[in-house]
């Protein structure tokens, strides 16, 4: 079969209609009950209508630059049919105007664009998705060559990897950019010049920072990883990464200087936030 742009742009529409819930039911219709398309497509209009889901849903309480995704669940295996995958409704900041607008300001179109790449595939990351090429470009409104040159450009400017699907099988290997920014900051960088450094806001990196040091805090006071992700809120998989960089440099003594700081951050998020959710967790198991 000769493939051309209208061939591929095709195919393109027909692997994003997985994506759909309408679709999506309509499938698990026709396979649950052996009735033909048409007929549970039918059926798949009335429940949309009936239920309020689907283009009847009431509109979605998100946040300005927020918008809905369907992304492929991260644990399913390359090569899989997208046909085949399970799909997550997830949500993502596409756009983020008081961290991407001074990244487009000092460093231009391209870097704010590697800016948003990255935000977003750590939130579908954190969701237990991944992003395809082919995501990004479509949230990006870019073609799949330049993603792929951000993505390209990304990774090694700053010795990271990139959580999309297409990295899955490699991303062991390498760190996060998020990763990058922390092992910086226990270095002895301030988190201006770490903004510079990495093409990043000032705020994004700050936020790195203080989500590191209320890990590693709560860590210390609950001496155990999964109540550490249920009391901060963070992934298990964050939790883990971020125990795994204090174990590779706060236990030398040349990085000792960080822990007093570490420590006073953590402590601010743990007397405000992070104590009161371990109280209240211990409250109801004694009822």
């Amino acid at each position: 079969m000769i493939t051309n742009m209208e061939t591929r742009n095709l195919q393109a529409e027909k692997r994003l209609q997985h994506r759909n819930s309408s679709a999506t039911l309509t499938n698990i219709i026709t396979k649950g009950t052996n009735c033909s398309s048409f007929e549970a497509e039918i059926i798949t209009q009335k429940a949309e209508e009936v239920f309020h889901i689907g283009s009847h849903s009431p509109d979605e309480n998100l946040q300005p630059g927020q918008m809905i995704w369907k992304a492929i669940n991260a644990s399913e295996p390359a090569g899989k049919p997208l046909s085949k995958c399970v799909f997550h409704r997830i949500i993502l900041t596409v756009h983020q105007f008081n961290e991407d607008r001074p990244v487009k300001q000092l460093a231009g179109m391209s870097a704010k664009r590697q800016q948003q790449i990255l935000r977003i595939t750590i939130e579908a990351e954190d969701q237990n998705t991944l992003l395809t090429i082919e995501d990004l470009g479509l949230l990006l409104d870019c073609n799949e060559k330049t993603i792929r040159r951000d993505i390209k450009l990304l990774e090694a400017t700053y010795d990271i990897k990139v959580p999309t699907r297409g990295n899955k099988c490699d991303i062991g290997p390498g760190i996060t950019h998020r990763e990058k920014i922390v092992e910086l900051f226990i270095q002895g960088q301030d988190p201006l010049t770490i903004s510079r450094t990495m093409k990043h806001s000032l705020k994004a990196v700050e936020r790195y920072i203080q989500s590191f040091c209320r890990i590693i805090y709560s860590q210390q006071q609950l001496k155990n990883s999964l109540k550490t992700a249920l009391v901060t809120g963070f992934s298990m998989q964050l939790v883990s990464r971020c125990l795994a960089l204090r174990d590779r440099y706060m236990l030398k003594d040349d990085y000792r200087e960080r822990v007093e700081e570490i420590k006073e951050i953590g402590t601010k998020y743990w007397k405000s936030i992070d104590s009161k959710k371990k109280l209240g967790l211990m409250e109801r198991k004694q009822k």
